[in-house]
């Protein structure tokens, strides 16, 4: 008689893919995201899509293999001192998602959004953060945004950029995914 343990094969999907977009309501870096993730999900990928507004905020229609995760911390920050806690408490919040999905890639979608991926995704060797400049030429974002966008750009594996121009330098000082 041969004793052994049965174990049953999980199958891991192809790629783990985790998007984070302030919001998806109608706009074209919401409609990128959105046809992305639907097209990735209709191939097997695990897709999970994070805003910082409410589901309600929605304009597209997803895959119905697309994760939606919404972590209901948007609004307008009075002061800097409001607008620090509120982005802290997005940090956060996007931290314990990455934690919890384990995605193989997180993709930021639009500067503020880039930023925030850099800060949660900080020391979690397992997860390849990118963010995604959608902007031509870059907006001035203020003095704040200006500086953190200087200083966590650097975190990211790789920063996409839709032209040459619009990078402005946003180089990061790892090399990109797929680069020796």
């Amino acid at each position: 008689m041969v004793f052994g343990v049965l174990y049953e094969t999980v199958e891991r999907p192809l790629m783990r893919l985790l998007f984070f977009i302030y919001s998806l309501s109608g706009g074209g870096a919401e409609r990128v995201t959105a046809n992305l993730a639907n097209h990735w999900a209709a191939r097997g990928w695990e897709i999970t899509i994070v805003t910082v507004t409410p589901l309600s905020h929605d304009f597209y229609d997803l895959h119905p293999r697309v994760r939606r995760i919404a972590l209901h911390l948007s609004g307008e920050s009075k002061n800097v001192f409001v607008g620090l806690f509120r982005n802290l408490r997005r940090v956060k919040a996007l931290r314990q998602v990455l934690q919890q999905t384990h995605p193989d890639v997180a993709l930021a979608f639009m500067t503020t959004a880039n930023v925030i991926l850099a800060l949660a995704s900080w020391n979690l060797p397992d997860v390849c953060a990118i963010g995604s400049e959608r902007t031509f030429p870059q907006l001035p974002l203020g003095t704040v945004w200006e500086a953190l966008r200087r200083n966590t750009y650097g975190r990211l594996a790789a920063v996409v950029a839709l032209t040459r121009e619009s990078s402005n330098g946003s180089r990061p000082k790892r090399s990109p995914v797929g680069s020796q």
